[in-house]
């Protein structure tokens, strides 16, 4: 559990609900050569990740979940978030807003017990209109999570303002309605631009399987990049090792750097 707070007086804390590693499956147009490579000037044998959620807190707001984890869905690997919230004092019941950046199934399974009920049933569910649209009425974790919070789900478009220093950040390609958050002046959550941070941080043109528009989300990943180290943002992701940290450029990708990028 790590935590962070911004100048505004916003607590966040990154709770990580599993671990797991990628294989070269999972970058289909990443020469192993060069995979290895990539790997071995990190000190890394394999692509390293976690399954990352994050809590907010601060004056004047509820308790706001950013992604919920997969809940049961990934077995042993994963599931861990409702543990770390327990041991705050937090129930589900506690939770006012689930601000989802995207509806994979390490995003957003966590939001319903195994009989399909809301693990948090006073949230009010907050989405991009185009996420909603692409998984509404699928036989999937999504589809089912927005069926079971109906009437509870608002639609954003764009760089919503979410109130007390929140903003959504459309950032589209790993599915329609990817977004990240821009917390306060200082500190971004960029939901899943990077699933390995030691492949893709150097080069950030390296997509995934899961990408739904791999050119879109290469597009997306770069400019993120580009922006955070622009501005000297800390950032944290889905699928990040640290929980915060900044960013440097380097050559054509960039480096993670303990705090906020010079």
């Amino acid at each position: 559990m790590e935590r962070l707070v911004t100048p505004e007086g916003i607590e966040v804390l990154c709770l990580t609900d599993g671990t797991t590693t990628f294989g070269p499956e999972v970058f289909p147009a990443l020469a192993d050569d060069r995979r290895q490579a990539l790997l071995a000037a990190a000190g890394e044998t394999e692509a390293r990740s976690r399954f990352n959620a994050f809590l907010l807190r601060g004056p004047g707001q509820g308790l706001t979940l950013v992604d919920c984890g997969a809940g049961g869905l990934f077995g042993p690997k994963a599931g861990h978030l409702a543990g770390h919230l327990a041991a705050l004092g937090i129930g589900g019941p506690d939770i006012t807003r689930l601000i989802l950046t995207h509806l994979h199934t390490d995003h957003c399974g966590g939001a319903l017990t195994a009989d399909g009920a809301p693990v948090y049933p006073a949230a009010q569910v907050i989405l991009q209109a185009d996420e909603a649209a692409f998984w509404q009425g699928k036989d999937a974790p999504g589809g089912q999570m927005l069926a079971a919070y109906a009437g509870r789900v608002t639609q954003v478009t764009g760089a919503a303002d979410l109130g007390h220093g929140l903003e959504c950040w459309p950032l589209p390609g790993h599915t329609p309605g990817h977004m990240g958050l821009r917390i306060g002046r200082s500190l971004a959550l960029v939901g899943d631009i990077v699933h390995a941070e030691h492949l893709q941080l150097p080069d950030p043109a390296i997509a995934t399987r899961y990408d739904v528009d791999p050119e879109a989300a290469r597009i997306s990943r770069l400019s993120a990049l580009q922006v955070a180290a622009r501005e000297g943002l800390v950032i944290g992701g889905g699928h990040l090792l640290l929980g915060f940290g900044g960013l440097r450029a380097q050559g054509e990708g960039f480096v993670r750097v303990d705090g906020p990028s010079a």
